[in-house]
C-alpha cells in the first residue's frame, strides 16, 4: 500500500490528468452515496468502475485534516492519498472539465473570486482548458487576493461586480451565504463555476443569475441536498456534467447563453482522481510504500 503526502500527491496529479480523471467521476459507471457529517469529520463514499474508497476530512474552520484511501476490485486497499490536497485538485478539474464543455471556445478573461485553499488550482484549471490571457483576482482578504494574484500572474480587483463584468469565464470558492456580485454583472455568453457553497445556508452566485443560466451540476441528488445557489434560487438544474459528456444533452446553444456548472464535491471524484495520482506515483516511484 502505498501513502501519498501532499508533495507527492501534487507530483503525481497533474491538472491535465485530474480533468481526464474526471470524465470517470462524472460518468455513468460510479455510485455515490450522500456523504455523512460524523462530529468534526466528513465521511464521503463512493464508486468509479472497480475501484472504490472513501474520503473523511474535516470540517473545523482552519484544520484542513483528512484522507482518501483507494480500494481495487478485489477489496484491498491501494494507497492513502492527501485529502485536502487531492480535494483542491479533484475540484478545480471538475470545473475544468464544466469550462472545457460549456464555456465560448474564445474566453479570455477570468475573474477568480475568492483566494483561499481551492483558488490557485481553480485558475489552474481553467488555464489548462481556455487560452486565458487575463486573471481578475478578488477576495474580501486584500492579502490573500495579492498573494494570488502574484502567484497566478493576476491582477487584484477590490470589487467583485467589477471583475464579474470584465470576465468570460468567473470561478468562486468563498464560504458565503450571499450572493458575491449583483446579478447585472454577468456578461451575456459568460460560464459560471460555483465550488463554494455546499449547505442550504450557503450562497455565492445571485438567485436571478441562476435562474436564467443554462445549469449543470456534478450530481443531482447531492445538489437537491446541498446546493445553496439552486435551493435559494428555487432553480432545478438542466443536466449533469454526465449527459453533457455522455451526449445525451447539449450545452451551450449559442454565444450568447449564460452557462453555470454547480459543484458541490462528490465522492466519485476522489475516487477517480486518488486511482489516477496512485497508478502515477507507482509508476514513478512516489510516496511511501506501507507494509
Amino acid at each position: 500500500m502505498r501513502y501519498l503526502d501532499a508533495a507527492a500527491t501534487r507530483t503525481a496529479l497533474g491538472m491535465s490528468a485530474a480533468i481526464a480523471a474526471m470524465e470517470r467521476a462524472f460518468g455513468d459507471d460510479r455510485e455515490v452515496p450522500v456523504r455523512t457529517l460524523l462530529g468534526p469529520s466528513l465521511f464521503m463514499a463512493g464508486r468509479v468502475g472497480a475501484d472504490t474508497g472513501v474520503k473523511v476530512v474535516s470540517t473545523a474552520p482552519g484544520k484542513p485534516f483528512g484522507i482518501v484511501a483507494v480500494f481495487g476490485a478485489d477489496g484491498a486497499c491501494r494507497g492513502l492519498v492527501d485529502g485536502p490536497t487531492l480535494t483542491a485538485i479533484r475540484t478545480a478539474a471538475g470545473a475544468g472539465l464544466a469550462t472545457r464543455l460549456l464555456a465560448r471556445p474564445d474566453a479570455r478573461t477570468m475573474a477568480m473570486l475568492g483566494a483561499g485553499a481551492m483558488a490557485f488550482d481553480q485558475v489552474t484549471a481553467v488555464k489548462e482548458v481556455r487560452p486565458i490571457f487575463e486573471v481578475l483576482v478578488w477576495s474580501r482578504d486584500p492579502d490573500h487576493a495579492a498573494a494570488l494574484a502574484d502567484r497566478v500572474d493576476g491582477q487584484v480587483v477590490g470589487d467583485p461586480s467589477e471583475a464579474v463584468g470584465a470576465a468570460d469565464v468567473v470561478s468562486t470558492a468563498t464560504p458565503s451565504r450571499q450572493a458575491l456580485f449583483v446579478p447585472s454583472a454577468v456578461r451575456p455568453g459568460t460560464h459560471i463555476n460555483a465550488v463554494g457553497a455546499f449547505t442550504p445556508e450557503m450562497c455565492e452566485i445571485p438567485a436571478d443569475v441562476v435562474r436564467q443560466a443554462r445549469v449543470f451540476v456534478d450530481d443531482l441528488e447531492a445538489s437537491a441536498a446541498e446546493a445553496g445557489d439552486l435551493l435559494q434560487a428555487g432553480s432545478r438544474p438542466d443536466g449533469t456534467l454526465g449527459d453533457l459528456l455522455a451526449g445525451r444533452m447539449t450545452g451551450r446553444s449559442d454565444a450568447l447563453q449564460v452557462t453555470f456548472f454547480k459543484s458541490v464535491g462528490i465522492a466519485s471524484q476522489d475516487v477517480a482522481a486518488g486511482a489516477a495520482a496512485l497508478d502515477r506515483a507507482e509508476r514513478l516511484g512516489l510516496g511511501v510504500v506501507i507494509g
